[in-house]
């Protein structure tokens, strides 16, 4: 059952939304789709949620989440597996229609709301203990980076989680792979700034997180999908590989930040956890 929610919030005029409606035109097949979810539940970027969820929370059942700029949802179909009440949000009505045939398709429940990060969301302020996005961020220059981040912010809950992934600048792979397909005029994912741990963490502490933790993850997947991927059909699939240059390089920057609030322990006792 998927619990489709119609509401819509100011939306801004924002030239990268005919690119992602492009993108949403192509639903994958049910068996890609489904390898798509076992690759990310499988991925060190999952672990690090799941392990910064459970040292927070206790785990994952019960918590209101939030995903901004949601796209398909991949975040919230894995949360909602693992019992959250999920609501995700996106500006593009392709996004939300492919997400709600996603969710019904696996026979779970999710609130979509059509809205914008950089526009009111008063509706959704301090509702949730955690908010997440995947892959949105980067899509923004300027003080808009400043903005999103806020909304990621905002939307909390005191004392809740934040949970950004956002593409590496320092990953090498992923950069030339980026700079070759720009040059040849094949990027199909309009503007797109990766960010460094130092940036992303510095504009996490501008906009008021109280505790800022940065990790990577992906060099061998950032590897195999740029690269030999393009050249071999039966190219290793190295989504799952840790690598001693993942902190360094990895493809994946994955920023945990909390709002200032409950501590862990009020946090899990609200949620019926044993902290003594």
């Amino acid at each position: 059952m998927v619990v489709a929610t119609e509401k819509t919030v100011r939306v801004a005029h924002d030239p990268t939304t005919t690119v992602w409606d492009r993108l949403w035109l192509h639903r994958p097949l049910t068996a890609k789709d489904d390898a798509l979810l076992a690759r990310e539940r499988r991925s060190p970027r999952w672990q690090h949620v799941v392990s910064r969820l459970t040292r927070a929370y206790g785990g994952i059942k019960g918590l209101k989440t939030i995903e901004l700029g949601c796209g398909r949802g991949d975040l919230s179909v894995l949360l909602a597996q693992h019992g959250a009440t999920v609501t995700l949000l996106d500006q593009s009505a392709r996004a939300l229609d492919e997400a709600k045939y996603r969710f019904k398709r696996l026979g779970l429940i999710g609130e979509f709301v059509g809205g914008d990060m950089l526009g009111p969301l008063a509706e959704h302020a301090d509702h949730y203990d955690v908010s997440v996005s995947l892959g949105v961020t980067e899509h923004f220059l300027g003080d808009q980076r400043r903005q999103v981040t806020a909304a990621h912010l905002n939307v909390l809950k005191p004392g809740g989680m934040a949970m950004i992934s956002v593409p590496h600048a320092w990953c090498i792979p992923y950069r030339c792979w980026k700079f070759y397909l720009e040059r040849r005029g094949w990027w199909p994912y309009g503007q797109e700034i990766p960010y460094s741990k130092r940036e992303i963490k510095k504009i996490a502490r501008r906009v008021g997180f109280a505790e800022v933790e940065a990790v990577c993850t992906g060099f061998w997947q950032s590897v195999g999908d740029h690269w030999l991927k393009r050249w071999s059909r039966n190219a290793p699939d190295w989504n799952d590989r840790i690598s001693v240059l993942d902190q360094m390089m990895g493809l994946n920057l994955l920023l945990f930040a909390k709002r200032e609030g409950a501590d862990s322990a009020a946090q899990q006792s609200a949620y019926g956890l044993d902290v003594s």
